[in-house]
């Protein structure tokens, strides 16, 4: 009988150090495998530094072929009726004009307008303190409205413009010039900025003694339009009762559109 419990006394320990002994081992096998992952990453992360950054700039210039004037018109009433209804004979005018001058609707902007009063205030004689505060009363309203025109023929710019001022419309902003579609414009001087990286890429690698490899990263920032601005003529506030000899026409000047890209390259 002692023999026997003697027996499952060893037999139990000898199993109790087995199970360590796979713990241990599973253990230990699990660490090795994380430590191969870990090391993989971290030649990854070695070799990804092994790149260089340059920049390029490329500038295209366009002449411009679209013209943009900025219109304000106001009219004042004893009520907010008469000063809309005045305000919309005046925008009235002013849309059939420019449908004689061939611009069309879809060139034609509203940007903002309003409706707001127009306040009187008593003068109080002060007596005594606190002084007595003046009520304000409305004694008008005044109605305005804004708008944005496109004139594709650029060089009746001004004879537009001069019209406008006819019809006694007092708030005339531009012509300012832009390009209508820059996308060609933007891609060429993109394109320009792409060689202009390239070229610099292969001048440094020669210098560092290294070969480029891969394309790792491109970015591009700018693409700046630069537009011509014209401020607003004298001839706008001429006489308008009297004749008026023809606009000049004005010099439209060049756009300056610009790209400025980097390009990261992975180096051997």
């Amino acid at each position: 009988m002692d023999t026997f419990l003697k027996d499952k006394s060893i037999n139990s320990f000898i199993g109790a150090i087995s199970l360590l002994t796979i713990i241990v081992s599973v253990f230990f096998i699990i660490k090795i495998v994380n430590e191969i992952k870990l090391n993989r990453y971290i030649g990854s992360e070695s070799q990804s530094q092994n790149v260089i950054y340059v920049s390029g700039e490329g500038e295209v210039n366009a002449v411009s072929d679209i013209a943009s004037l900025r219109v304000s018109l106001s009219e004042e009433g004893k009520t907010a009726k008469e000063a809309q209804n005045l305000l919309n004979e005046s925008l009235t005018k002013t849309l059939d004009y420019l449908e004689s001058q061939n611009i069309e609707d879809k060139d034609i902007k509203s940007q903002y307008g309003g409706l707001t009063p127009k306040y009187s205030y008593d003068q109080v004689v002060c007596m005594s303190y606190p002084c007595p505060r003046s009520e304000p009363k409305i004694i008008g309203y005044t109605a305005t409205q804004s708008i944005v025109v496109k004139v594709r023929e650029v060089d009746n710019a001004n004879e537009v413009r001069t019209g406008l001022a006819d019809l006694g419309i007092k708030n005339i902003n531009g012509p300012t010039f832009q390009i209508d579609d820059e996308d060609a414009y933007k891609a060429e001087a993109r394109a320009l900025a792409i060689d202009d990286a390239k070229a610099k890429a292969k001048v440094l690698a020669k210098d560092l003694g290294v070969r480029l490899g891969k394309i790792k990263n491109f970015s591009e920032n700018g693409g700046n339009n630069y537009p011509v601005m014209y401020s607003q003529s004298v001839r706008v506030m001429e006489d308008m009762a009297g004749g008026r000899e023809p606009a000049p026409e004005l010099p439209k000047g060049e756009n300056t559109i610009t790209s400025n890209i980097t390009i990261t390259y992975e180096i051997r």
